[in-house]
């Protein structure tokens, strides 16, 4: 009789370790696509753009104002003197590489200051533009944007792009790394505002998102100052 040979039972151990073999492959994968397209983005962002290329060298001429402690009807910087500040528009603004000067120019100034990180000023920054389009800004009143809060690690830098993005073409300048010009004017969040009339007084300030009508009411109160 001839004996019966014995069947060998599979091997386990191989077939589940062919059968994790492709799905180690495709995580391989996805973890190597993912980290292309994170360099990609990152890449194309403009991230690259330091602060200190971006940053201005603002001078300031005259005294500063006290800091600001939230409430505009109690501001102690109520008509002191604005501080006289010269620096440079932002590369990339209308006034890129040029003098500015706030403070003291014989006009009626609003002072908007922005940070591109900061969620608030991304907010109000398209319904400033849209009221600025509409032709709401009295013709006797300069508005300029104050670029400040420089920080290439926080989200949406740099804040030249940003600005484009958003369609601002007023006039800018642009803070140093210090923040010399937000101290200058005693910031105490962003957006900030200030209002300097024709004798280079500040006549008010105000910190966080302010809504058009209330941007309205300043404006027209310098333009009737002036």
């Amino acid at each position: 009789m001839n004996a019966t040979k014995r069947k060998r039972p599979p091997a386990k151990g191989r077939a589940a370790q062919s059968s994790r073999t492709p799905m180690i492959l495709v995580g391989v994968g996805v973890v190597v696509l993912a980290v292309l397209i994170a360099m990609m983005t990152v890449s194309g962002s403009g991230s690259s753009v330091t602060v200190e290329e971006l940053a201005g060298s603002p001078q300031v001429q005259s005294d500063p104002l006290p800091p600001f402690e939230g409430d505009p009807a109690s501001d102690t910087a109520l008509g002191q003197p604005a501080p006289e500040v010269t620096g440079q528009g932002i590369d990339g603004s209308a006034n890129a590489g040029q003098d500015v000067t706030i403070g003291a120019t014989g006009q009626p100034q609003l002072l908007v200051f922005l940070a591109s990180w900061c969620p608030h000023c991304q907010a109000e920054l398209p319904e400033l533009v849209d009221w600025l389009d509409a032709g709401n800004l009295p013709d006797n009143v300069e508005l300029t944007a104050v670029v400040t809060g420089l920080d290439a690690t926080r989200p949406n830098w740099p804040p030249n792009d940003w600005l484009e993005r958003e369609g601002y073409t007023g006039p800018t300048i642009v803070d140093d790394a210090d923040g010399t010009i937000a101290q200058t004017y005693g910031m105490s969040g962003t957006p900030f505002w200030v209002a300097i009339d024709g004798n280079g007084q500040v006549v008010a300030r105000a910190a966080g998102q302010l809504p058009m009508q209330q941007v309205q009411a300043l404006a027209d109160a310098l333009a009737q100052q002036s």
